[in-house]
């Protein structure tokens, strides 16, 4: 659903300390002679939120790996890698407030100059709050508890002075797989947990925005704007009450873009452009769906 940005080491949420002989985290304008800074932000993808309230996610501890931290051993024969740890404070976030370009501060910290490829996260716990006030608790798939691996492509690099940041989405409508019948409070038996998570360099990164509509004065809530390379989904966005959307860490290219909402016909566009740190404004207008037998045809 929304996701986390990164500025060369920086979590939002306050000073924290590195591991492996890293010093005081530095503010992002008084950054150390041979260090970078890093930003950390948490956004997420689109979520059916009629019936949900919160989307809860608990995460204690987040480390980077450094590509230039591979050693050979004496004999030339094996290599080791290191994570660095990042944060290892308790951190909740729900994920229905970052929504369309809304983002969390995690992080913000100085780390050495040098190039990094994975963010390793660690989640503890996830919870899914219906509005009625049922509250369904998610199991952490083994593999999560270990710490979820997600790839940075291209790589963050690290220049001294220099601050990056780098934008985590999570993807709530992959991510939380409602059991039951979704269109129903009561008919909702609770949720498996799968997280589905990406990772983008920020000033190598694009974004779309813009609204859904079916007139002049008719906004349309809740049309989910899907963008797709080679036919798979790669982000997704549902409008808010004005209409508006933001689909944002999108790669440099060309992509297809679909809009859908019940009752109305879908919308596709196709070869739209993505240029990093640029924003390509996209609207859709709509047309409702043709009634058949005095029914609507949904």
């Amino acid at each position: 659903m929304k996701g986390l940005i990164w500025k060369s080491m920086i979590f939002g949420l306050g000073v924290l300390m590195l591991t492996s002989g890293c010093t005081q985290l530095q503010k992002s304008d008084q950054i150390a002679v041979g260090k970078g800074n890093i930003v950390v932000k948490l956004t997420d993808a689109p979520f059916p939120v009629s019936l949900v309230d919160k989307a809860m996610v608990t995460i204690d501890k987040i480390e980077i790996h450094s590509v230039d931290s591979l050693k050979t051993d004496k004999n030339d024969t094996a290599k080791t890698t290191a994570f660095i740890v990042l944060s290892d404070k308790v951190q909740e976030f729900n994920l229905l407030d970052l929504r369309n370009s809304i983002t969390a501060d995690m992080l913000d910290i100085s780390i050495g100059v040098g190039r990094y490829d994975i963010i390793r996260m660690h989640v503890v716990a996830s919870k899914v709050i219906l509005k009625d006030g049922t509250e369904f608790q998610m199991k952490i798939p083994g593999g999560t508890k270990s710490g979820l691996k997600i790839q940075l492509i291209p790589q963050l690099v690290v220049k001294s002075g220099i601050v990056n940041e780098v934008l985590i989405d999570f993807d709530d409508s992959k991510s939380f797989i409602a059991q039951g019948n979704i269109k129903s409070k009561k008919g909702i038996k609770g949720f498996m947990f799968k997280p589905v998570i990406r990772a983008m360099v920020e000033k190598q990164s694009g974004r779309i925005e813009g609204k859904v509509f079916e007139n002049d004065t008719t906004l349309i809530e809740e049309a989910h704007v899907q963008i797709l390379r080679a036919d798979t989904v790669f982000s997704s966005a549902l409008t808010d009450n004005e209409g508006r959307y933001a689909l944002i860490g999108l790669p440099a290219g060309t992509f297809q873009v679909k809009c859908e909402k019940d009752s109305y016909n879908p919308v596709q566009v196709d070869q739209v452009v993505v240029k990093a740190q640029e924003k390509t404004l996209l609207d859709f207008k709509m047309t409702k769906l043709k009634e058949t037998s005095g029914s609507p045809n949904i």
